[in-house]
């Protein structure tokens, strides 16, 4: 992230002060960028990504007032990651095509890597698995990633076989499971369960979604507490267990909500009316459809909270 390299121009001016004067005080520019992508940071290591957006944005506004391209690409790339964890397909290709035009016109090669992983999560995002996958091939064969950018790709790779019900899924998630499969992180155990939840009975797959739900919020990470909710809920509709599948879809609506994310929380919705139509809950029915709306429609999401399950 930028604010290192900021934070290491901060402690070289603090060095190279002359000792017995006054210490020199970094520029205000240095100050403020310094203060802004941290803060950006710590919002966005707690989930908050409205937050986090706000400040990469005023870090943007500071790299621009003096010059600085290569804060300017690496804010633009943070704000395109901000944006899709928040489903916000459309703000994150501008960002990224933002960056794009910086790599192209100044030679800001280092940023390619991570540009081309978050267009393919955006495509991902967009329904787009095909191409998804052609820019993940691509990004795994060329070289040049960082080793996190290279695992995050093959976790993409692997999800887009498995949406677009590829001949290929099983060899890529045993891939991804020779690369990541003694990894300790709890988080990268919980994203291989969900996979591997995919190529399982349902038997397995339900125990393999609360393994990494236990892990997910063990470490208190509410886009992976999200997503297994509604992948479980999206095993549970397959079964016609619309009670099961509801519970989940208004668990995983919560935390979207929270995360000022209307555009998973707009998804969720589209199955929890498939679920209350099955009931037969007429007044569930309606109630996803006008909070739906009122999503589509730019309303803000902290200020619509999901209703609760009606009992049956």
């Amino acid at each position: 992230m930028a604010y290192v390299r900021i934070a290491s121009l901060i402690l070289t001016l603090a060095l190279t002060a002359g000792c017995g004067s006054v210490p020199k005080q970094p520029p205000a520019t240095v100050k403020n960028s310094s203060a802004s992508m941290t803060n950006a940071m710590l919002a966005y290591n707690d989930n908050r990504y409205a937050e986090a957006r706000t400040f990469f944005g005023r870090a943007l506004m500071e790299y621009r007032s003096v010059d600085d391209l290569a804060g300017q690409g690496d804010a633009l790339v943070d704000l395109a990651d901000s944006s899709l964890q928040q489903g916000d397909v459309p703000a994150a290709r501008e960002y990224l095509a933002e960056a794009q035009s910086l790599v192209d016109q100044h030679q800001l090669s280092a940023l390619t890597p991570r540009l081309a992983l978050l267009a393919a999560y955006a495509d991902l995002q967009a329904g787009d698995s095909q191409g998804a996958a052609i820019r993940l091939d691509a990004l795994l064969t060329e070289g040049g990633a960082t080793a996190d950018v290279h695992t995050a790709a093959l976790f993409a790779r692997t999800q887009a076989a498995f949406d677009l019900k590829a001949a290929d899924s099983a060899q890529w998630l045993a891939k991804l499971g020779a690369a990541v499969g003694g990894d300790k992180d709890p988080l990268a155990q919980a994203r291989l369960a969900r996979l591997q939840a995919l190529a399982a009975d349902p038997t397995k797959a339900t125990a393999l979604y609360a393994d990494a739900l236990a892990r997910y919020q063990a470490a208190y990470y509410r886009p992976g507490i999200a997503a297994t909710h509604e992948e479980w809920a999206d095993l549970l509709l397959s079964q016609k267990d619309w009670s099961g599948a509801r519970d989940h879809l208004h668990r995983a609506l919560n935390v979207r909500l929270w995360m000022y994310d209307s555009g998973h929380s707009i998804r969720i919705l589209d199955k929890l009316t498939s679920a209350d139509k099955a009931l037969g809950d007429d007044a569930a029915v309606k109630q996803d459809g006008e909070l739906s709306d009122y999503l589509k429609d730019g309303g803000d999401p902290s200020k619509s909270p999901a209703k609760q399950p009606t009992s049956h």
